[in-house]
């Protein structure tokens, strides 16, 4: 029986629940339905969590995190790296220290390790950050057995790192469209919404974290021109604040308030899934207008909910929305060709109708369950031969050719 061990920085009992951390939950679940021994290396985030549990025949191991003490000298994560007896190791994190070591030490022990790094790729990185990806982190990149990113746009930038094409495999995130059909009569679009006073016509729908590199300001730039045409049109941003930008949120409402259209943008934070679900359901469509976005699985939500996009055409986005199908790719700093874009889209039905429906068709076929499975695990794949040499032989390799 093969032994699968995923590591990630958190496995919390709620892993199923829509919009959250699905996506650490299925690679190992999927193991256990293929016959796999799954196990979960995690830590205890909440003092409420058990240290051992298991979940869907999934057994997660939760290591105590001792204040003022990183994810790197948790000493119980460093026994558990060595003592596991797993055949493979499934590394998610990039940067804290937690798959570093993981994959230091599965490579020390000759186990098959399989890195997903998640990393933001920000157009204008720092230069520290770079010197890491350039050195340590290209290190690490090519000691992996596969490298798992989620685009075209990440593999191309770690190819430019320095990182051999070949360790790199493009998987994206699975799509979940069975989190929007309805359960009940009584489950009906914007129910939810019209209890809260979020209503609109035509509704525009932004999901995602309030800060500044997610571009809010530019579609609610876009809001006057589409007031004038829509006047009872709303922008509705559900998501959360950063405690880095905690003011952000107000700043959005005064830009709103300059152009006279604060009546038309309503913010909201910490929603319920119930509630995000019925915005998806209800809206005209959805736009993330963010400049950074490695991926983007409010995207995928989108899709799953047959809701056409308007979205920014930098950096991960245009690698899930196929434009002109799925929706639309603007240069969202481009104020006047965004709402234009905007505007031809809110008063085509029958396009978003197409879009919607080809986006869930997507949601259902490229981004389902079974296909991005079945790319993942070719790379799980423990009878495949190893792209690494042996453990010493990929030390001195990679120690060489990081100086060069």
């Amino acid at each position: 029986m093969v032994k699968l061990l995923q590591i990630v920085w958190n496995f919390p009992d709620t892993i199923k629940r829509p919009f959250g951390m699905y996506y650490f939950y299925w690679p190992v679940r999927e193991a256990t339905l293929r016959g796999w021994q799954a196990e979960v290396l995690t830590f205890q985030i909440d003092q409420r969590q058990p240290l051992k549990e298991v979940i869907d025949g999934i057994h997660v191991t939760r290591c105590p995190l001792e204040r003022r003490r990183r994810y790197l000298f948790s000493w119980p994560y460093i026994r558990a790296l060595l003592t596991t007896n797993a055949d493979i190791i499934h590394t998610h994190g990039y940067g804290a220290g937690l798959s570093e070591l993981a994959i230091l030490l599965a490579r020390l022990r000759g186990r098959k390790v399989i890195f997903t790094p998640h990393l933001h790729i920000y157009p204008y990185r720092r230069p520290l950050r770079e010197l890491y990806d350039r050195t340590i982190g290209r290190f690490l990149f090519n000691l992996s057995d596969h490298v798992i990113v989620f685009t075209e746009y990440t593999r191309s930038y770690l190819i430019a790192m320095g990182v051999r094409p070949e360790k790199l495999r493009v998987v994206p995130h699975v799509a979940r469209p069975e989190v929007f059909e309805s359960g009940s009569d009584d489950e009906q679009p914007g129910k939810l919404l019209r209890e809260a006073g979020c209503t609109g016509s035509p509704l525009i729908l932004g999901v995602g974290q309030l800060i500044k590199r997610k571009g809010w300001e530019y579609s609610v730039c876009c809001l006057p021109a589409i007031v004038e045409r829509f006047p009872q049109a709303v922008l509705l941003i559900l998501g959360y604040s950063s405690p880095n930008e905690p003011a952000f949120p107000d700043e959005l409402m005064q830009l709103a308030s300059k152009l006279g259209v604060q009546d038309h943008l309503l913010i909201r934070l910490n929603n319920s899934a119930e509630f995000v679900k019925d915005a998806y359901r209800s809206a005209t469509l959805m736009t993330l207008p963010s400049l950074v976005e490695s991926f983007g699985i409010v995207l995928l939500e989108a899709l799953a909910a047959g809701l056409p996009v308007v979205a920014h055409n930098g950096t991960g986005i245009p690698c899930i929305i196929d434009d002109g199908v799925t929706g639309r790719v603007v240069d969202v700093r481009d104020t006047a060709q965004y709402t234009a874009v905007l505007l031809n889209m809110l008063g085509d039905d029958a396009e978003r109708v197409r879009m919607g429906a080809a986006g869930r068709q997507q949601a259902l076929t490229r981004f389902s369950l079974e296909t991005v499975a079945e790319q993942l695990f070719v790379c799980f794949n423990p009878s495949s031969e190893s792209s690494s040499p042996s453990a010493p032989a990929a030390f001195l390799e990679e120690s060489v050719s990081i100086k060069s």
